[in-house]
């Protein structure tokens, strides 16, 4: 069916919703603005169902339904690595065979929160619980431990640089922490900003890395050469802000939680630009694809969005199950987006190879705002 046409509609706020580890969204727009929203031809919603009938989102059983699957990564072999966080194991899960398998982590209940795959495969995991980094190679099928030195880090962020280097945000004590595998040593960095909640590393194209201080409310780059922080202001009023997604122009995206916007920040102009999200209820996580593309996994909207960087639209993909939950996402090397849900126990997986400009549910045409901060 044909819904609105350019049709002009008055919305309402929307309350905060309780936040997770990567943080929600506030809601759409305030009560008396306007906004243009263009919807276009909506397909049935089998379309985007995980049936025989579909072929753009297969979802697939894991070990254990009640684990509560979290964090996820694939390595340079398009392998799927994802932890459940109740069974306290790590699992692999292999696309061609459809095999999984599970490694349990040495540490009782480590409560691992995060994991990332480095240049040559191997896994490293954020254990909150009991303040260790975790290295497991694949090949061997082992795990080392190494205890962070520093107190109560509680690692909930692990990052693997190019260069080999892995990086760590740990929960409310302000300090970036680097492990350096070749010497097995750690360094801490004290964040300038008091107090600054930071959270999701990246790293651009010239090595530095990238987080978000959702407490400082700015966008910061440490500098590993120079040892050396930037932050810059995202707005004058408190954001929570979760990101962050560096494009292959150097461009830095992240959120405005409040404002419930979109950002792209050049660092080479200091000018964030924004861009209105649709409706929510709340953001987990982003990434950027080899196209340029944002995605996003809105778990108690159950869907995936993308926003193309290159025409300002946004593309909706509702998951087929209510309580599907998305939380995690990670895009392999094949470009396939791949996703935990942790309200059902399952994996995710869209093929974007398979994405044509007629199956879509819905595009909405966003509006955007130019601000400058120092």
């Amino acid at each position: 069916m044909v819904a609105w046409i350019l049709s002009k509609r008055r919305l309402r706020d929307m309350p905060l919703q309780p936040v997770s580890k990567m943080g929600r969204l506030a809601g759409f727009l305030s009560g008396a603005a306007f906004r243009v929203i263009l919807l276009v031809l909506m397909l049935p919603v089998a379309a985007f169902s995980a049936d025989p009938a579909n072929e753009l989102i297969t979802e697939y059983n894991i070990p254990q339904k009640e684990s509560y699957p979290t964090a996820i990564t694939a390595t340079a072999d398009s392998k799927i690595w994802f932890i459940e966080f109740n069974a306290n194991a790590l699992v692999r899960f292999d696309p061609e065979s459809r095999e999984m398998k599970e490694f349990p982590i040495p540490s009782d209940k480590s409560h691992a929160m995060d994991i990332a795959a480095d240049k040559d495969g191997v896994l490293w995991l954020a254990e909150q619980d009991v303040n260790v980094l975790s290295r497991f190679d694949p090949r061997t099928g082992t795990f080392k431990e190494y205890v962070i030195p520093f107190k109560n880090v509680n690692p909930i962020i692990v990052f693997a640089a190019r260069n080999g280097d892995v990086w760590i945000l740990g929960w409310n004590n302000n300090m970036l922490v680097r492990f350096r595998p070749g010497t097995e040593k750690f360094d801490n960095f004290n964040i300038p900003t008091p107090n600054s909640s930071s959270f999701d590393l990246t790293e651009d194209h010239f090595g530095n890395i990238w987080f978000v201080e959702r407490g400082g409310n700015k966008v910061a780059m440490f500098d590993p050469e120079k040892k050396r922080f930037r932050e810059w202001s995202v707005s004058e009023s408190i954001q929570s802000i979760l990101g962050t997604a560096i494009d292959s122009k150097g461009m830095v995206w992240y959120l405005e939680m409040v404002d419930n916007k979109l950002v792209r920040f050049d660092p080479n102009t200091s000018k964030h630009e924004t861009f209105e999200m649709p409706k929510n209820k709340g953001t987990q996580e982003m990434a950027v694809d080899r196209s340029d593309n944002i995605w996003m996994v809105q778990s108690t909207d159950n869907r995936l969005l993308c926003f193309n960087t290159k025409t300002a639209t946004i593309r909706i993909f509702d998951l087929s199950e209510g309580e599907s939950k998305p939380t995690t996402l990670v895009i392999d090397p094949k470009g396939r987006i791949w996703f935990t849900e942790s309200g059902t126990g399952k994996i995710g997986m869209l093929d974007t190879a398979k994405l044509v400009d007629e199956a879509k549910k819905m595009r909405v045409k966003l509006k955007n705002t130019e601000k400058l901060f120092r």
